[in-house]
């Protein structure tokens, strides 16, 4: 599970777990109206869609290869710095089972299995194939504040991304420029009086609910890490549900998306381009990853 605040808004924000809309005409081209929202489940099935294409191609190729299931929506959902979704809270807490299960399936993948019993040469084959090997090229981009993000594309993988996106590097360019936002503003937005403000609004109804702490990292970081199973996770689903229930009554997560929208936005004249290209590539990718799966 990722940090996110305002999914629709196409940037990997930290704050807000699950949150989704950037305001009216959010992502849309001139004219065209507001985009619908993009859902941390729309997403997972933009990964899901992806990985059954990579599938295909290295079946094709001669290569197993498995997809995987499609996440759950519980299992798509994602945890940033305050959580939201109280339903969500009081069926998995924080989401330490979800991400148990994720780490479980990591350890018996059976993609990785598969390559361990290839020979040297027939496993370079499938390196090869799956993302071009070493003759596949590198995409680059300028990292928002510096620096420079980098991945080699090619094989069934840029196969796979041209079904959905289209041009994988306009994709790519704009992907990371657009989740990679946050550093240039999550300083500023946090010490913001709103925020901290709203923050300080949270904290009270945490008290009154028994649980005394300034911020959701105080919160969480008083979990038990042993002991009965059961009872460690009945502890995270009580905190995990007054944390979210706050959250909306305190308006904490109301005031946190309505700053974060707006730091966003003083960053349109810089980035809005890469903005736009991954909001329509994107929602574009959707409509073809439903009609995939």
């Amino acid at each position: 599970m990722t940090s996110t605040f305002v999914r629709a808004c196409a940037v990997a924000l930290v704050l807000v777990a699950g949150a989704t809309g950037c305001g009216p005409g959010a992502g849309a081209e001139a004219g065209s109206g507001p985009r619908p929202e993009v859902t941390d489940t729309d997403r997972a099935l933009l990964r899901h869609a992806e990985q059954v294409l990579v599938e295909r191609c290295m079946r094709a190729k001669g290569f197993s290869y498995r997809a995987g299931p499609r996440p759950t929506p519980d299992e798509s959902l994602t945890v940033g710095y305050l959580l939201t979704d109280a339903a969500w809270a009081r069926r998995n807490g924080y989401g330490s089972r979800i991400s148990a299960k994720v780490l479980a399936a990591r350890k018996t993948n059976p993609n990785l299995l598969y390559v361990d019993g290839l020979s040297p040469e027939r496993r370079k084959a499938y390196r090869t194939a799956l993302d071009g090997g070493a003759g596949a090229r590198t995409l680059s981009v300028e990292a928002p504040g510096g620096g420079t993000i980098g991945r080699r594309l090619g094989g069934c993988e840029e196969t796979a991304q041209k079904r959905l996106y289209g041009d994988p590097a306009a994709w790519f360019r704009a992907a990371k420029t657009a989740t990679n936002l946050t550093r240039l503003y999550v300083s500023e937005l946090s010490r913001d009086p709103e925020f901290t403000a709203a923050q300080a609004a949270w904290a009270a109804c945490m008290r009154e609910a028994g649980h005394p702490y300034a911020t959701p990292a105080d919160a969480r970081s008083t979990l038990p890490a042993s002991g009965p199973e059961d009872k460690i996770f009945a502890a995270e689903v009580r905190l995990a549900t007054a944390e979210a229930e706050c959250a909306a009554s305190s308006g904490f997560a109301r005031t946190g998306r309505a700053l974060e929208r707006r730091y966003v936005d003083g960053l349109r004249g810089a980035y809005g381009d890469e903005l736009d290209v991954y909001a329509r590539l994107e929602h574009e990718a959707l409509t073809r990853a439903r009609s995939l799966t």
